[in-house]
């Protein structure tokens, strides 16, 4: 089998009520320059029963690994290691592909903006219907909302480059990997007008559970650029309405707080 485009990795652990709809949901795509990469963590339910009956459908193009793993960005960790596609799409279980002819636009954006390293495109809440995504920036990721996964193409060496899901952030990995990429000038990033998966926050992973060790390490990773806003504010906005911005700022991120201040006591302190 020549390298596919597309490694389509799908952490799994007891879904065996939500994969067959996640499976059936790439089997058709009109695009079939993919693999699928199953990573299993030891499921007990008949999970595996169902991943290989796609074995006759797939044939090569399909992929299982099962093994204790230690969590679901671990699992998403190996099955880097295991996809050959130049492009990687990390879903969920009991996420879909939007429609039958996503990836073959997905694969149409990206043949036709050249370089890219990152491309990203919208999902469809499972809860309301409606959209979530939009264009994101490094300002919005460290003050606004994660990027959802489900809706991001990463180019395979790009791991290689800005290194593995960190494990010590059992909820948030995703978020601190994509701040890292958009921190990253070098980076080509591209957002498509794209719908590129029907994403379950109903009962999907970590939607408002809270990583509290990422949580208090990003200000201390990413507290330049959080200054840096934090003077944009300043210079935009009234000063009401700058003091009001500024609280809701110290109160997602109290180090960014506690830098400002130390940074103002440097700049007044005698010589």
């Amino acid at each position: 089998m020549s390298t596919p485009m597309f490694s389509i990795i799908i952490p799994t652990f007891n879904v065996a009520a939500t994969l067959h709809a996640c499976l059936d949901s790439i089997v058709k795509q009109s695009c079939s320059d993919f693999e699928v990469v199953i990573v299993d963590g030891a499921s007990t339910d008949n999970t595996l029963d169902i991943a290989n009956s796609y074995a006759s459908t797939l044939g090569a193009r399909l992929v299982i690994h099962s093994g204790p793993d230690q969590g679901i960005y671990d699992a998403m960790n190996h099955g880097v290691t295991m996809a050959t596609g130049a492009w990687l799409l990390f879903l969920g279980a009991d996420d879909t592909l939007y429609e039958a002819d996503t990836l073959a636009r997905v694969r149409d954006f990206i043949d036709a903006h050249q370089p890219s390293d990152l491309v990203y495109g919208e999902v469809i809440r499972l809860s309301s219907g409606s959209a979530f995504g939009g264009e994101f920036d490094l300002d919005r990721l460290l003050f606004g909302a994660c990027m959802c996964h489900q809706s991001i193409f990463y180019r395979r060496e790009l791991f290689a480059g800005i290194g593995p899901y960190n494990l010590r952030y059992p909820v948030c990995a995703d978020w601190d990997f994509n701040i890292r990429c958009f921190s990253n000038p070098a980076l080509a990033i591209r957002f498509m007008d794209i719908v590129v998966a029907h994403w379950n926050d109903v009962d999907g992973f970590g939607q408002q559970v809270v990583d509290k060790e990422f949580k208090k390490r990003l200000p201390k990773h990413f507290g330049l650029s959080a200054l840096q806003v934090l003077g944009r504010i300043r210079m935009t906005l009234s000063q009401k309405e700058a003091r009001q911005a500024a609280w809701t700022v110290v109160r997602r991120m109290p180090y960014v707080a506690y830098q400002a201040r130390k940074a103002k006591s440097k700049s007044v302190r005698p010589s």
